[in-house]
């Protein structure tokens, strides 16, 4: 068995392992999940679970398998990891000091959503994918997912108030139409995707950088 795929189910079992700590600390049920999919690490959590259990498992999509593909994984969770690290985090340590709130950000499973798994997935793709097939423009066409987030998060807000849901509209403040108007949010959306594509491209550079230097070896990578 390639190293590399050695490498891959041992994240998927770290993956399995921060599910259960969820699950046991109820973090994920099937209120809260409905209540939290808006949250950018919730919804992409939920991709990676299945692209990474449908490539584990061979599932017959060849796109999944791609070095695309795996930058636009890589991309995804690092803008999850960094964002959150710099921005979130901070924010809700000060305000919810000495509450459940605060405990979650200094819990395992938010250490193993939030800064080991990203950090991983990240070494995959720089050490163990073959990216003589990749393309240049997926730096810019990976930015689709961000926008289809964008569309997500106020298509779930809207099924929630029109079946009478009340709490947990919008992820964050500056998506909130309670708190912002249309420029507003706009002009928030646009800066945060600014920063997302800059951090997307220090990823594809890295990659594509180190793959120029022949790091890793060929025969240690494996995009099956």
């Amino acid at each position: 068995m390639p190293a590399a795929l050695i490498y891959r189910w041992a994240v998927f079992i770290l993956l399995i392992l921060g599910l259960i700590l969820l699950m046991k600390h109820k973090v994920l049920t099937p209120f809260v999940f409905w209540s939290r999919i808006q949250y950018y690490t919730f919804s992409t959590f939920t991709l990676f679970v299945v692209w990474l259990g449908a490539t584990l498992f061979q599932v017959d999509v060849p796109f999944l398998y791609t070095a695309d593909c795996r930058y636009i994984v890589a991309a995804s969770l690092g803008t999850l990891s960094l964002m959150y690290h710099l921005i979130v985090r901070p924010g809700a340590i000060r305000t919810h000091k000495l509450n459940d709130i605060s405990y979650e950000h200094f819990s395992f499973y938010n250490y193993i959503f939030h800064y080991f798994i990203p950090i991983l997935m990240l070494v995959d793709y720089i050490f163990f994918v073959d990216k003589r097939d990749m393309h240049w423009y997926t730096m810019f066409t990976w930015m689709i997912y961000p926008a289809f987030y964008v569309v997500f998060v106020y298509f779930r807000a809207w099924v929630t108030i029109v079946t009478h849901g009340k709490s947990h509209l919008y992820p964050y403040t500056f998506m909130d139409p309670n708190f912002h108007g249309p420029l507003s949010i706009t002009r928030g959306v646009l800066i945060v995707g600014a920063q997302f594509f800059v951090i997307g491209v220090f990823v594809y550079a890295l990659g594509m950088g180190l793959f120029y230097l022949g790091i890793p070896p060929l025969s240690w990578t494996f995009n099956g």
